[in-house]
């Protein structure tokens, strides 16, 4: 079974990165403007598109006889703002002064293109906030078995899989974004989880993430049965387009507590999970000859983004083998340099009983300012 299943993720990542388009040569902001939609003239380009979280809006004249490009003295009007909101940064000039103020406008730029986190704008998702939803839905809040508590025992999700649709603020007609998702639950403790996700917004991009994390914990019998225990996860993020390759390693840790009461065929519970979070980018993706070391360092020199996640969950038992399932998820940015909104995440389904194993599947709804998702999940429950 173990064996098997490395061999899924293992496919799951080199999928990730054998349908990615092979790179053109990045040449900066420069080169991430020609990706946006626009349409091209004799001796000018008009560039009216989304990139990342940001609207392009800019005119390029050409000056060496080829509009396709963007390079010596072409000269260009450039404007850049959140989606849906006003222009925050405008420039006009030629190419080598577009780059030149692209590095002096690294944290503006980067607040605009991705204000949240790198993984929160090419995931549909933040790495924190991932690592929150799957410590509360599959552990701190996985309360779908009333007999094996009952008799001192507690269900965690062995395996996951989903899958998710997503749309964001201001997209257009052909725009494209969803996601696969996978976790396997090695042990009690220790678990793997996967996220590849594909958007087209005038340009195509692919991301893949993969972490590993323990999450120990005690549980305190009673009336009330609590659980508390800790998280630590290391992994990496990649993301792959003509406009830009990205990509960094992301590391967090903190703790959780949660409550549940069996009340016969009816059981309640809730729980939290505080935790911080760091994204770094290695210098792989921090050379100065690929014109994107300016967004790395302003990724790098970010702080920790800390986050309290909250939820609810709710089951019913409708027969001696199913068993109906609610779950509410409030994520909370706490205070940072950067301003993160909150979401939130409504979960439903049925839980089905093989005797010990049981098998859920169900739907998801997720949404936060500028986002919103559906997606269906099946998920194996083992008690370790």
């Amino acid at each position: 079974m173990n064996r098997a299943t490395h061999r899924l993720f293992a496919l799951f990542f080199v999928h990730t990165f054998a349908i990615a388009p092979f790179a053109e040569a990045q040449g900066g902001l420069s080169q991430a403007v020609l990706e946006v939609s626009s349409t091209v003239g004799d001796t000018r380009r008009n560039v009216d598109g989304q990139l990342y979280e940001g609207r392009v809006v800019a005119t390029i004249r050409d000056r060496d006889g080829d509009p396709r490009n963007f390079t010596g003295n072409d000269r260009i009007d450039f404007a850049i703002g959140p989606r849906g909101g006003p222009a925050a940064l405008q420039f006009s000039g030629e190419a080598p002064e577009f780059e030149a103020w692209a590095r002096e406008n690294a944290s503006a730029l980067l607040g605009i293109l991705f204000p949240s986190s790198l993984s929160a704008s090419v995931l549909g998702r933040g790495a924190g906030e991932l690592q929150a939803q799957q410590v509360l839905l599959t552990t701190a809040l996985a309360t779908e078995s009333a007999r094996e508590m009952s008799q001192g025992g507690r269900y965690t999700a062995g395996g996951l899989f989903e899958y998710e649709v997503f749309t964001r603020d201001g997209h257009r007609p052909g725009d494209s974004a969803r996601a696969w998702q996978a976790l396997y639950n090695v042990s009690r403790a220790f678990s793997l989880q996967g996220r590849f996700v594909q958007t087209h917004e005038g340009f195509a991009t692919n991301a893949g993430a993969f972490s590993a994390d323990v999450h120990p914990y005690a549980e305190i019998d009673g009336p009330i049965r609590w659980r508390i225990g800790g998280t630590a996860r290391g992994g990496f993020l990649y993301s792959r387009s003509n406009a830009m390759d990205l990509g960094s390693l992301e590391f967090g840790g903190g703790g959780f507590v949660s409550a549940f009461k069996d009340l016969g065929r009816l059981r309640l519970g809730g729980g939290s999970v505080l935790q911080g979070s760091k994204s770094y980018v290695p210098n792989v993706f921090n050379d100065e000859g690929d014109g994107l070391s300016f967004l790395a360092n302003a990724i790098n020199n970010r702080g920790i983004l800390y986050d309290l996640s909250y939820g609810a969950t709710v089951g019913v038992d409708t027969s001696d083998r199913t068993t109906l399932i609610v779950k509410l998820l409030q994520n909370h940015p706490l205070t940072s340099e950067v301003d993160r909104p909150d979401s939130w995440l409504l979960l439903s389904g049925l839980s089905y009983r093989f005797g010990l194993p049981s098998v859920n599947a169900g739907y998801k709804y997720y949404s936060t300012s500028g986002l919103h998702s559906h997606s269906v999940f099946v998920m194996g429950n083992f008690n370790w």
